[in-house]
């Protein structure tokens, strides 16, 4: 293998690291805070990647345009979501829960499956062509899409550990009673860090939209890749999540290369099998939750 070649390995891992960081974004964050396994989280993802594809095609947008949008669709929707049907769960068995979130998984599928059909949807409209650095290939898209996923992760990032909201979403992860008796509003900071976490997911499925194609279960691969990131990195480890995100990414992305797609996978899962067995609370996870 060349230092060309090796570099574009490298350069493709970190696009996708970056996509797949956003989604183990938001689910580190439901799960940390909301104590919620989301399984719809597939769906907010396919829900930003429309979005953005019917601002480009039926209002003539840019799609850059639709990242923001999608973003503040899905925090809406997410805040929707979590006053009407996940805080009502509370106190509920983890089965009602898990079986709550994978009933909204199957029904948003089926929606999107009704109203837009099942073909392959993409656009041609934003940024175009690529870049050369001494032989290494970027195109303008996928540079566009890395960009705005370090923004994006950069900015929850800098919420979480500086703002005062962050603060008291950081408290409630770590104990939830000593957080509710030094008065911070239990309800009102879940709802914040769901609907948060449904904008990061959407805002993930705009950038899909903008390097790939869309399709009713396009969020279905990226959430379980998401899933492998959030046990690999610690239930809960936001900083967990994002470096595991780039090292499963890496790995995938020589692992097709060296190998092919289907070993990468099988390697994916190996290391998440080692990871269980000999670090079962994650790379920066805790060992014991209050």
């Amino acid at each position: 293998m060349t230092l060309t070649l090796a570099l574009q390995l490298l350069v493709n891992g970190l696009v996708n690291g970056g996509l797949l960081g956003l989604v183990a974004l938001g689910l580190a964050l439901i799960f940390g805070v909301v104590r919620v396994v989301n399984f719809a989280h597939g769906e907010f993802i396919t829900l930003g990647a429309y979005t953005t594809f019917l601002l480009v095609t039926q209002f003539a947008l840019s799609p850059l345009i639709g990242i923001p949008v999608a973003f503040l669709v899905g925090g809406l929707f997410g805040w929707v979501v979590h006053a009407v049907i996940v805080s009502r769960m509370t106190g509920r068995p983890e089965l009602d829960v898990l079986m709550m979130t994978f009933s909204l998984s199957i029904v948003g599928l089926g929606l999107f499956a009704l109203i837009f059909g099942g073909d392959f949807r993409n656009y041609s409209e934003g940024p175009t062509g690529s870049i050369d650095i001494g032989g290494v290939v970027v195109g303008w898209r996928s540079l566009t899409a890395l960009i705005a996923c370090v923004v994006l992760g950069a900015g929850t990032l800098l919420v979480v550990q500086r703002a005062r909201i962050g603060l008291g979403l950081r408290a409630l992860a770590q104990n939830r009673d000593a957080a509710a008796a030094c008065g911070i509003n239990v309800p009102a900071s879940e709802r914040i860090a769901f609907s948060l976490a449904v904008g990061l997911a959407a805002a993930a499925g705009s950038l899909v939209s903008l390097i790939g194609t869309t399709t009713p279960t396009v969020g279905h691969y990226w959430v379980l890749d998401g899933f492998v990131v959030v046990v690999l990195g610690g239930m809960g480890s936001i900083s967990g999540a994002l470096l595991a995100a780039f090292a499963i990414s890496l790995v995938n992305s020589f692992g097709s290369y060296l190998l092919d797609d289907a070993w990468a996978r099988i390697i994916t899962y190996l290391l998440l099998y080692a990871a269980i067995l000999l670090r079962p609370h994650g790379l920066l996870g805790r060992e014991s939750a209050s």
